[in-house]
């Protein structure tokens, strides 16, 4: 299990890349997810004491997000060879995917009112992507118009993620297998952390009152998900390839 967490943490400053809100999320194998979706999110134990989840639910969810991940494993590493635009698209493509199968596992395994917690976790942790996604947009009610300025706020977001992660979110991040260094993550975090919020302000701005509202009834009651970084990392090994401890 470890192992698994430490992959999802050291793929996260990679994933930086495509997407801002991935600074709450690791990539999970290249899942929509990874910190901020529902498969790494139900495997934090912090989210699980959240949800009130028994020991069987806890199994049988590691068992499910083991086996979605290990379902995709050939697709997320040829995303990972891929440079550039293609790299982020495919990516994106990935994680809904991954996403989806994921909610469809979960739902089987949750009762309703978990569920339900978690999508409001789930959208708390996603931040400003969220609001290109074409279920909230809908439920938020946007014009077409706001969907421009949003997307050009994200766009504009990425662009200033790039420039703090220039070595592509790898540096300090794990490298040649090894786990990332904690001080080097807190500190990216840290300012990560000002971005996300500095884009959440603008998107904020651009929506009307009733929508801010239904945007706070949709993420429910704020919650901190709690992380950690792994400690230590053995070289040799690529994400994935040790054993669970």
């Amino acid at each position: 299990m470890r192992s698994v967490l430490k992959t999802l943490l050291v793929l996260s400053l990679a994933g930086l890349l495509a997407d801002p809100a991935l600074a709450q999320r690791g990539q999970g194998r290249g899942g929509r997810g990874g910190f901020g979706g529902p498969d790494a999110l139900a495997l934090n134990p912090s989210v699980q004491k959240e949800l009130n989840l028994s020991e069987d639910q806890i199994q049988k969810i590691k068992d499910v997000t083991q086996s979605i991940r290990d379902k995709h494993k050939d697709e997320s590493d040829a995303v990972r060879n891929l440079q550039g635009d293609e790299r982020r698209e495919k990516n994106q493509e990935l994680r809904k995917k991954i996403s989806d199968e994921t909610n469809q596992a979960l739902a089987g395994i949750l009762k309703p009112e978990q569920s339900k917690r978690l999508k409001e976790i789930t959208l708390q942790q996603r931040s400003a992507q969220a609001f290109n996604d074409p279920e909230v947009q809908k439920g938020l009610n946007l014009t077409d118009d706001q969907k421009d300025k949003i997307k050009t706020i994200n766009e504009d977001a990425a662009k200033d993620m790039r420039e703090l992660f220039p070595q592509g979110g790898r540096q300090g991040a794990g490298g040649g297998g090894q786990a990332p260094d904690p001080s080097a993550f807190k500190e990216r975090m840290t300012k990560v952390a000002a971005l996300r919020k500095e884009t959440m302000d603008k998107i904020t701005s651009v929506l009307t009152e009733d929508q801010k509202k239904t945007w706070k009834e949709m993420t429910g009651q704020p919650f901190e998900v709690k992380y950690e970084a792994p400690q230590g990392g053995r070289r040799g090994r690529g994400p994935g390839q040790e054993k669970d401890k």
